[in-house]
């Protein structure tokens, strides 16, 4: 095998191994390279030096990682940076702009300028579901359309005007499992169909967040997700408010409408 077909096997190790840390002398031993002969070669082939070629790689994969809803401080952490400000000046030189402004040009209409509302208790009558194995629930937005949530069951969760709703519960047991909710808001839970449960969402205030339509409806559960991130990761550290958690985050389905609605409090002043 010649040099050319190591160099292509070096390049697709690194391209598939993009958290790895990666050094020089690493790829020379894995390649069966002296470290300076490896070096040579490397830059012979591809044109520019081991060093640079691992850099570019480190900053693509941190300009996917953003667009994924990822922030600036984790992203630059993740990618190897030591601080924040040396990713912003190596991300800057690569792609004509900061991390933060490359997020807001490529990452899509995301409205980080939330309604804020005041919303009285609501009630819903829908089904839960355990996952069935450990999850990030801000990964996880709109787990009703991986989830089949009426099995064997002929029936639904009663829709009106209202819309639906979808949430991450976290009951006071000792497992301290996560379970999803998904179902309709009614006015009230007069009767509750077998195998649904009545569940009612405390009133707070909520910063309401519009999830964005881009990428047509097979697309609402990554927009979902990726609005999610973008509250956590973002919205909440440039904003006066933190979560207040003693309340409901919910999903608001409204027709072709979708809504993260998160209950908020004024930070407090120290």
């Amino acid at each position: 095998m010649g040099y050319r077909e190591d160099m292509k096997r070096c390049r697709d190790y690194i391209a598939t191994h993009p958290e790895e840390e990666i050094t020089p002398q690493k790829l020379a031993d894995i390649f069966g390279y002296s470290f300076y002969h490896f070096c040579h070669i490397f830059r012979s082939v591809n044109g520019v030096t081991v060093g640079e070629f691992l850099r570019d790689r480190r900053l693509c994969y941190a300009a996917s990682e953003l667009l994924q809803g990822r922030s600036v401080t984790e992203t630059a952490m993740g990618s190897g940076f030591d601080t924040v400000s040396g990713f912003t000046r190596a991300f800057r030189r690569r792609f004509g702009m900061t991390p933060s402004g490359y997020k807001k040009k490529k990452g899509g209409n995301f409205n980080m300028k939330p309604e804020m509302k005041k919303l009285d208790q609501m009630v819903a009558i829908g089904y839960t579901r355990k996952p069935e194995a450990e999850i990030d629930i801000r990964e996880h937005g709109a787990f009703w359309k991986s989830e089949d949530y009426a099995p064997g069951k002929k029936e639904q969760p009663p829709s009106n005007h209202q819309g639906k709703v979808g949430l991450w519960l976290h009951p006071s047991e000792p497992s301290g499992d996560f379970y999803y909710f998904f179902g309709s808001l009614v006015g009230a839970a007069d009767s509750i169909p077998p195998g649904m449960e009545e569940l009612r969402i405390p009133a707070a205030t909520y910063a309401v967040f519009p999830v964005p339509k881009g990428g047509g409806a097979e697309n609402l559960q990554e927009n979902v997700r990726k609005t999610w991130r973008a509250i956590y990761n973002d919205w909440f550290d440039g904003s006066e408010y933190q979560s207040d958690h003693g309340k409901m985050s919910f999903e608001h389905y409204i027709g072709d409408d979708a809504f993260v609605c998160v209950p908020i409090l004024k930070k407090e002043v120290r």
